[in-house]
């Protein structure tokens, strides 16, 4: 077996096609597959229907996928068709998109090692290529995955849908992120926290029929998300998150501390010893834990309330949640610190989100974990210049899209 039957069975192309030369580079380690169109007749782009070969294009490379240590290029002057309205055309190759410089092969094992690595930059260095080249890798196989999403899965089932908010550069630069709790994935991201960044996230990220069959929305107390919820899913309930609520009064706990710790020294290394649950303290931690729990400190009543609250989770339906939410309320006001305070009368009015968040099982904490996991593509790639970038990391490694193209060339 030549080389040219050896790459012909590697390349397993149709009858179209031959290998005309295959050249082989030794010093630079470079092997060029020459290729060549033996019909007169093509697949014209416009019709639809095969037109006698008119000439062919310049000169043109495609990267593919190496041959040992060898990079490995396909060559080829495509053939351009002219159709019955005299239209002169390039036909489509089964290698490759036609504005792509890479075969499809090439393409899908970028999208493979990318996934491990999660850093273009090495991803690039692996296969001696531009990072402008992995990034339109990369940016291509969003698009083909949303367009597949839109087109073949525009009914598929969404009960619970969360909306978060998420910085993507120093400065309050925020994003709006639309998760979809029922089949744990990302939707859709776009730039701001505003009213018109929530509707143009819901609006991308879920179909008509979608919409309607939402039951359950999870986010947190910014009022645009809710006001939003509110318009354009009048059927589902928002649920403002556990891990929220009780992060405020932690907040507030924390507050509390530094505020007397200059008072009580034993205060003063004993942060995390509040924010923890008991159940999970260390023994010198414990020991801490009982001395405060049990002196006369304002952060050791703030704790009691904080644990109050927590206890209330759990109820049968939200007009229950409603009575234990105001008489915990109620049990408040006879402590007078201040941080607490300012979280009840925050808590009061959002008060009826709280009743759901105390009655309904679901919970924003798959938003929650994916935020850890987009901390990390923010650290592996030293930060996003902008918010069209960040938003293709995230739905390229948290999307659950169909990436790969469409292998016609096998």
């Amino acid at each position: 077996m030549d080389s040219n039957q050896f790459y012909e069975q590697l390349l397993n192309l149709d009858s179209n096609w031959d290998i005309s030369d295959v050249k082989i580079d030794m010093e630079q380690l470079l092997v060029e597959v020459h290729l060549c169109y033996n019909s007169k007749e093509g697949l014209c782009p416009f019709e639809g229907i095969l037109s006698p070969i008119y000439d062919y294009a310049p000169v043109r490379r495609w990267r593919h996928l190496d041959t040992m240590e060898y990079q490995t290029y396909l060559v080829c002057r495509i053939p351009r068709v002219i159709n019955s309205e005299g239209k002169v055309s390039t036909i489509s190759v089964p290698w490759s998109d036609f504005s792509d410089r890479y075969t499809y092969r090439f393409a899908s094992a970028v999208i493979e090692l990318l996934q491990y690595t999660k850093n273009q930059t090495k991803t690039a260095f692996f296969f001696k290529t531009s990072f402008d080249v992995v990034n339109q890798i990369m940016n291509k196989a969003v698009n083909r995955g949303l367009r597949y999403r839109l087109e073949h899965e525009s009914d598929k089932k969404i009960d619970s849908i969360g909306i978060d908010e998420k910085s993507y550069q120093k400065g309050h630069q925020y994003c709006t992120i639309l998760t979809d709790a029922t089949n744990k994935r990302i939707l859709e991201v776009v730039a701001d926290r505003t009213k018109e960044a929530s509707k143009k996230v819901l609006d991308s990220g879920l179909s008509e029929t979608q919409k309607s069959a939402i039951k359950v929305v999870t986010g947190d107390m910014w009022e645009a998300y809710q006001n939003t919820v509110k318009e354009q899913l009048p059927k589902a309930t928002y649920v403002l998150d556990r891990f929220h609520l009780v992060k405020y009064l932690n907040e507030a706990i924390d507050k509390t501390r530094r505020a007397e710790v200059k008072e009580h020294p034993i205060l003063k290394n004993s942060r995390f010893v509040l924010l923890k649950n008991p159940e999970n303290l260390l023994q010198k931690q414990a020991a801490l834990f009982n001395i405060i729990s049990k002196g006369n400190y304002m952060v050791s009543q703030a704790y009691k309330i904080k644990e109050d609250f927590r206890a209330l989770f759990g109820q049968i339906d939200s007009t229950h949640a409603m009575v234990i939410l105001e008489n915990w309320f109620f049990s408040t006001k006879g402590y007078a610190i201040e941080p607490i305070i300012k979280v009840v009368e925050m808590f009061k009015r959002h008060k009826h989100a709280i009743a759901n968040s105390l009655s309904h099982p679901d919970s924003n904490a798959y938003a929650e974990r994916m935020n850890g996991s987009i901390q990390e593509l923010k650290v592996v790639a030293r930060g996003f210049r902008n918010i069209q970038n960040f938003r293709i990391a995230i739905l390229f490694h948290h999307g659950k899209l169909n990436l790969y193209p469409t292998l016609n060339f096998l």
